[in-house]
């Protein structure tokens, strides 16, 4: 054999023994893949349990051949468990050694006893009366009754409470009514003007002097949403509440002339319910004419939900024994949209009659009365007053027919505060013709409540210069709850004072509206429901009223 076919046999010699082996390799793997899978091991039976259980007043231990639920073990023990019953651990707990089940028996029992409802004693202070003398009983008190649903409970047969679930009044207690005086010294004070004022739920008038009171109206049931003396003082404009029995309405709106004599002049109901705001116009000619916004009662714990109209009212007085004709003007149709809408919107009647000033929860614009448009003028966010039944606007005043002064909702100071929620508002002058905005008092408070005085003629407005009463936070980092004071600036916000009342005294109700005399010397306000005046120049001030429930105040000619 030649050496090169020697070679070439070696070489295929080689290749067929690698092959062997390859296709050997491949039969072991089949081999492999095809056998049977070796199983996992099989878990050891758990071992016997040793319970306790505690019931009806014994302790027994059993012995479990496997773990078990708290049902099943009781039910294995032959207890049962009531609807009541009061089982430790849980009923699909899975037991363990040593584990402890207690199963409390609980029972309950339902008694009806009636008991006696005690009446309770109203006081009503006369300032006719002298402070001294004997309590007069109007009405006298008759003791109720009631039924009461009691709820026993009883723990393995030992009583662990006792409760009222259920109260019904068979018989409503009548309240005692007692007259007490409440008449002070109080020093006589000249008035000038037309000073009115809603204590009580009746509209009372002073003229002349202090002591000088008329009751305008004795029927108790005004609801101080509406309280507005004419700007000549001739004409007041209130709303009677109504009672929860009436399905449709919360109350009606009534108009009377204020006069001099020594009772009280007859109201006339006006064509107006559910009414949240009214008020003279500013430019009465031959006939009468007010502006009011309304509500719908609803049955939420609010009681009424705001319709965001504007309306406008006119009639001649008729002549006697003929009745009013009267003719309904619509401005703004209802609207519910906007940021607590249902809360509503205030207005006030420029001095030119011409505008209104509104405000709702999160903007201060006008009203054009000619082109019935509704303009913002300062948008601010809406605070949050975290409430179902509550929301905020600001009140709306004209110093003159450009100037609007209110309060605006500011921006947070804290950048982690969300604006809702921000504690800053600032007493602003807003243009009504630029829309320009000046912040005259830096956090002043939430009821800030600006009421610039009355614009004097001549020769008076050389001597008394414009300006602007309000109250003031004492503490403006907590605006709902801190006390306020009266303050009075210039209109441009210079010369502030605090005037009333001293410091360490008590602070003003909060909500309150400062009243200008009509010659702007004087400003009358309420105070722990008492009606006082205050000389903002001299810094002096009057007590005029003791009974306490003063609500109101209305100052005009």
């Amino acid at each position: 054999m030649r050496p090169a076919q020697s070679a070439r046999a070696s070489t295929r010699r080689a290749g067929q023994g690698r092959l062997a082996l390859l296709l050997l390799a491949l039969a072991v793997l089949n081999a492999c893949a095809t056998a049977t899978p070796i199983p996992p091991p099989t878990p050891t039976p758990a071992g016997p349990l040793t319970i306790t259980v505690i019931a009806d007043g014994q302790t027994r231990r059993y012995a479990l051949p496997q773990p078990l639920t708290v049902r099943e073990a009781l039910d294995q023990a032959g207890l049962s468990v009531g609807e009541l019953d009061r089982l430790t651990p849980a009923p699909f707990t899975r037991l363990t050694d040593g584990a402890v089940i207690t199963l409390v028996r609980v029972s309950q029992t339902f008694e009806v006893e009636q008991a006696v409802l005690p009446f309770e004693a109203q006081i009503l202070k006369n300032e006719n009366l002298p402070a001294d003398s004997e309590p007069l009983i109007l009405q006298p008190g008759r003791n109720g009754l009631e039924e009461l649903t009691y709820r026993t409970v009883f723990e393995d047969g030992a009583q662990v409470s006792r409760s009222v679930i259920k109260r019904v009044v068979l018989e409503a207690p009548t309240p005692e009514i007692r007259m007490v005086g409440i008449q002070k010294p109080f020093t006589a004070a000249p008035i000038t003007g037309t000073l009115t004022y809603l204590s009580g739920g009746n509209a009372w008038l002073m003229r002349g002097s202090s002591t000088q009171r008329i009751p305008l109206t004795t029927s108790g049931d005004l609801d101080g949403r509406v309280f507005d003396l004419s700007p000549d003082g001739r004409q007041l404009l209130f709303s009677r509440g109504l009672t929860a029995t009436d399905a449709l309405r919360f109350n009606t709106l009534w108009a009377l002339t204020v006069v001099t004599a020594t009772t009280g002049p007859a109201a006339v109901a006006l064509p107006v319910t559910n009414t949240l705001y009214a008020e003279w116009s500013p430019t009465q000619a031959t006939t009468l004419t007010i502006a009011f916004s309304t509500g719908e009662k609803t049955t939420g714990p609010l009681g009424w939900q705001a319709n965001n109209d504007l309306w406008l009212l006119s009639w001649a007085e008729p002549a006697r024994g003929r009745r009013a004709e009267y003719a309904r003007d619509l401005i703004l149709d209802a609207s519910f949209a906007g940021v607590y809408g249902w809360w509503g919107t205030g207005f006030a009647f420029a001095p030119d009659g011409r505008r209104l000033a509104y405000a709702q929860t999160d903007a201060v614009g006008v009203v054009d009365l000619a082109t019935r448009e509704k303009q913002p003028l300062a948008p601010f966010p809406a605070y949050n007053l975290q409430s179902d039944t509550r929301a905020w606007y600001p009140t709306v005043r004209w110093g003159d027919p450009e100037w609007i002064y209110t309060v605006l909702h500011g921006e947070p100071l804290d950048q982690f505060e969300l604006p809702e929620f921000a504690t800053v508002f600032d007493l602003t002058a807003v243009s009504a013709d630029s829309r320009r905005a000046i912040n005259l008092v830096p956090r002043a408070g939430l009821f800030a409540n600006p009421v610039p005085a009355p614009a004097q003629p001549g020769d008076a407005a050389r001597r008394q210069p414009a300006a602007i009463a309000f109250l003031i936070a004492a503490d403006p980092k907590n605006p709902l709850l801190s006390p306020y004071r009266l303050a009075v600036m210039d209109r441009d916000g210079s010369n502030l004072r605090v005037v009333f009342p001293a410091e360490g005294q008590p602070g003003l109700e909060p909500g309150s509206l400062p009243a200008w005399s009509p010659d702007g010397r004087l400003i009358a306000l309420l105070y722990q429901g008492n009606l006082w005046l205050v000389d903002p120049i001299r810094g002096d001030s009057q007590q005029l009223t003791g009974d306490g429930l003063t609500t109101q105040v209305e100052w005009g000619p």
